[in-house]
């Protein structure tokens, strides 16, 4: 009789199938969850587009919770088909997850709510219906497996399939919470570490060609648009300005790439209208950091001390900071008052911010027009940065994300590698009596 762990289905062809629609749909699944996980802010934004577009209104950290549980459940799952563990009801689940998925991703196909559907978050963008023909093939899979898998071999014994379930649970929540309170551990956007903050002088013109704006005032409850030819309202007459559109134009305009992905961030003055991106990107300082809020009206007034103390510290070193934010001018009016800021404040718009850095606020420094290192605020460890100590070297506020993943990782398969490797040594040490036994009869007849 054959091991369990070799055993094939009801025949060679069928088992040979199952295995390799088993590491198929399991790598998918893995690739999604992880890709999702370590950018838990990108998958948060997507989740509230979805919400936006249906028109509910859902408790935040709920969502939030969502958020973590959606991916990784996809990594648990993807983990679990490949090491062949829980073969009965690893598939039933996976099945039930694509119930739930397929027709969503039909809806979002013919509807078109959102550009991008985010099932591989910025690691991989594809069209909305190449995602619904993607759930499909993996919805078909998936039956296949409920019908065959748990007939099939496992590469960690059931014996050991929890401590797969606890070693995959904290490894992919450590990479959620590191990319969710720090940065994502893999940066797939165009403003990762070691890039450009702004693009050259003759990329802005090329772009320009292509891209114009319309700036929306609003007087007693009646919206306007205006074109960048138009003389745009005063404001002492009562016009209140709401919101700057970028109309491109597909004839002329020309992307800038950094990689595969568009490259295109803009810094405006604090009232909306004029952009003053060459400016800052050409205003001599060779190192610069700047604060983002893209969401000024979440942004705790407590944290202003810490702004406060970063900008005191700053102008110490020779470092020119600037906070670049998104909100209207009542709210950054508000938020000079409070914060009692001597720091130049900038506008941009709140998805182009987000595109940058992740967290509200979040810091960037950049030397000689490269980005050096990205963090949330709250966790650079350091609440007076003029206290005695403290570094002048804006350097070492920054971690070496790469070298973090890399260590979590090789701690991950290493542990999985000997969850295997125990997992068959029953086996080995079977076949190995069976020949010892085999070799002393023969000696006996001999």
């Amino acid at each position: 009789m054959k091991p369990e762990s070799l055993s094939l289905p009801t025949g060679r062809w069928t088992g040979w199938v199952t295995w390799i629609i088993r590491i198929l749909t399991g790598a998918v699944f893995l690739y999604s969850g992880f890709v999702k996980a370590v950018d838990p802010w990108g998958t948060l934004y997507k989740f509230d587009d979805y919400l936006a577009a249906m028109g509910l209104e859902i408790w935040p950290n709920l969502v939030l919770c969502g958020v973590f549980m959606l991916c990784a459940l996809e990594f648990l799952l993807g983990a679990f088909l490949v090491l062949g563990c829980f073969r009965r009801a690893t598939p039933i689940c996976t099945l039930a997850f694509m119930c739930v998925m397929l027709p969503l991703t039909l809806w979002i196909a013919m509807s078109d709510p959102v550009a991008d559907c985010g099932c591989f978050g910025d690691a991989l963008v594809i069209s909305n219906w190449a995602t619904f023909w993607k759930n499909v093939v993996l919805g078909a899979f998936t039956l296949w497996l409920v019908a065959y898998n748990r007939k099939s071999g496992w590469i960690v014994t059931p014996a050991l399939q929890w401590i797969a379930f606890v070693i995959t649970g904290i490894f992919i929540v450590c990479i959620e919470l590191l990319g969710y309170n720090y940065q994502p551990l893999i940066d797939f956007r165009p403003y990762a570490d070691g890039t450009t903050l702004f693009e050259s002088e003759s990329d802005v013109e090329e772009h320009s060609d292509g891209a114009t704006f319309v700036f929306t005032y609003e007087k007693n409850g009646v919206k306007r648009d205006f074109s960048e030819d138009d003389e745009l309202p005063d404001e002492a007459d009562g016009w209140n300005f709401v919101e700057r559109k970028e109309i491109s134009s597909p004839e002329t305009s020309k992307s800038i790439k950094t990689g595969k992905d568009d490259k295109n961030f803009r810094i405006w003055d604090e009232h909306g209208d004029e952009d003053i991106t060459s400016d800052i990107a050409d205003d001599g300082m060779a190192r610069k950091l700047f604060i983002f809020m893209p969401d000024l009206t979440k942004v705790s007034i407590a944290s202003s001390y810490k702004i406060n103390s970063l900008n005191s510290w700053a102008e110490k070193n020779g470092i020119e900071m600037m906070a670049v934010v998104a909100g209207d001018e009542g709210e950054i009016s508000r938020w000079k008052d409070l914060s009692m800021a001597e720091y130049p404040l900038y506008t941009a718009d709140d998805t182009a911010i987000k595109e940058v850095v992740r967290g509200n606020p979040a810091v960037v420094y950049v030397a000689d027009d490269t980005i050096r290192w990205k963090s949330t605020l709250k966790t650079i460890e350091i609440d007076d940065f003029l206290a005695p100590g403290t570094s002048s070297d804006p350097m070492s506020f920054g971690r070496d994300n790469q070298m973090i993943l890399r260590n979590l990782i090789m701690i991950f398969l290493a542990m999985t590698t000997v969850l295997i490797a125990c997992s068959f040594l029953p086996k080995l040490g079977k076949i190995y009596g069976n020949k010892k036994k085999i070799n002393v009869k023969d000696a006996e007849l001999k």
